[in-house]
């Protein structure tokens, strides 16, 4: 168990009582509590030659877990450096502003 796990497993019932998170962020926040747990299931491999047996757990692919996320944006990351073409590029980000950030927290499909 990593320490990220280890935090949310303890403090876990304070963000669901307290917090009240949308059932998303839960969702996700199970998978990367039971990411890598062998009770959760895994594959069984085995070497023709030697006979030796390794057990891997399943992991939860979410990209809110740092070890499958890292993986993800790893992965992302070389995607994206093949379909860039190579000229200056700038980034820019535009935010909400800030008075009319609470309607978009209830109602997240205005956002689209």
């Amino acid at each position: 168990m990593n320490i990220l796990q280890k935090i949310f497993t303890d403090h876990y019932e304070e963000m669901v009582y307290i917090l009240h998170p949308r059932t998303s962020v839960i969702e996700n926040v199970d998978k990367m509590i039971n990411c890598g747990n062998p009770s959760f299931g895994g594959a069984m491999y085995g070497c023709p030659d030697c006979g030796k047996m390794k057990f891997v757990p399943f992991r939860c692919h979410s990209r809110f877990c740092p070890t499958c996320g890292n993986k993800y944006s790893m992965e992302r990351t070389t995607n994206m450096s093949f379909k860039l073409i190579n000229v200056t590029h700038r980034h820019c980000v535009f935010t909400i502003d800030e008075n009319l950030r609470s309607f978009f927290l209830k109602d997240r499909s205005l956002l689209n």
